[in-house]
């Protein structure tokens, strides 16, 4: 199911006693992670005759094109941005973030149903899809992503937004929340703590170190591009199609879904920038700046099934960490909540933002 054996046999060390320490043990997990992952794709070239890294073509899935408005916006800082529109561009505006491994498109559901009463405008962040893809790591830092959120709002002809986030999406809206909170009318954010609890966590929650041990491996240059990308991208039909890590709601993540995943993710540059998030976040870490509570009024959905983050999150980040925030849970929902079950989160959204 994706996971590296070790995990599963041997329980992590409690690293709670400094910094230094825990960096250490994520030394460790890199290392080990990366020499595993290399062994198996060596092993799986041997045996396929190295066919388990030959790229397929493909073009772009009708599912891209039909129904949907792409545009691009020319943001001051040189990125290009791609996004999708829909609505009258007289309405409000909503700013529908993505997270990894995902793209503009993760938001299909909720593009239809706020269409009516929004401008909803769904990202390809920078490194994403038809954006631009930045060389650097160091191009990936929160503080960057943020300000692409923000000169979009403002480029688009608005001084606010509704803000909804997913993922990396949300670690990013949260981000935008505190550097630029008057540009958030309303915060939403879907299976990610804010960025103070989850350092918490890491330091003081076995599990969910235990649970983050691909961040650490994603430091390691080349291989995870690799193991994503070998044997037709396995990797994301993992990730979304897995008992383990995937949608319960099976039917909304149908094959053609897929190949529009795995078109976006095969484009030149894609998978690193996408993974450079991540070692942006562990090589150049921003963490002081966000180390304060949200101000803007905060909605979060939580799916219970997450194999990824605990749940402590969504309730610390409530608590702890916002001023004025909703949570809630969704039982039996993965961390794809919002194509896992979108009527009950457009449901939540609904009444939040009517509220």
């Amino acid at each position: 199911e994706g996971t590296i054996p070790f995990f599963s046999n041997i329980s992590l060390i409690r690293w709670r006693c400094s910094h230094s320490k825990m960096s250490f043990a994520a030394k460790f997990t890199q290392l080990y992670t990366t020499i595993s992952v290399c062994v198996f794709l060596l092993w799986k070239w041997l045996t396929t005759g190295g066919k388990v890294f030959k790229k397929k073509d493909r073009g772009m899935p009708s599912k891209l094109l039909s129904n949907y408005n792409h545009k691009h916006a020319l943001l001051p800082s040189g990125v290009n941005m791609h996004y999708v529109e829909a609505g009258e561009q007289s309405a409000p505006l909503m700013v529908l973030i993505h997270g990894f491994p995902e793209f503009w498109y993760t938001w299909r559901f909720q593009i239809e149903h706020f269409k009516d009463r929004y401008r909803v405008v769904a990202v390809d962040q920078r490194g994403y899809g038809e954006s631009t893809k930045p060389p650097k790591i160091a191009d990936y830092s929160q503080t960057l992503l943020a300000k692409d959120i923000d000169d979009l709002i403002h480029e688009l002809g608005y001084s606010d937004a509704v803000v909804v986030g997913h993922d990396w999406g949300a670690f990013v809206a949260w981000a935008h929340a505190i550097l630029f909170p008057k540009s958030v009318r309303r915060l939403i954010i879907c299976n990610v703590p804010h960025q103070a609890a989850f350092g918490h966590l890491l330091k003081t929650n076995d599990r969910q170190w235990k649970m983050s041990w691909y961040m650490f491996f994603f430091q390691s240059p080349c291989v995870p591009e690799a193991l994503i990308a070998a044997d037709d991208f396995k990797s994301l039909e993992e990730a979304f199609w897995s008992r383990k890590d995937g949608l319960r709601n099976k039917a909304n993540f149908t094959s053609e879904d897929m190949e529009a995943w795995k078109h976006t993710f095969s484009e030149p540059d894609c998978l690193r920038s996408a993974i450079n998030y991540y070692r942006c976040k562990f090589q150049y870490p921003e963490d002081y700046k966000y180390e304060q509570k949200c101000t803007v009024k905060t909605l979060i959905l939580w799916g219970e099934e997450d194999p990824f983050l605990v749940k402590e999150g969504a309730t610390l980040s409530a608590h702890e960490w916002c001023e004025d925030a909703t949570l809630h849970f969704i039982p039996g929902a993965s961390h794809w909540i919002q194509q896992d079950e979108p009527d009950v989160v457009n449901k939540h959204i609904d009444e939040f933002l009517r509220a």
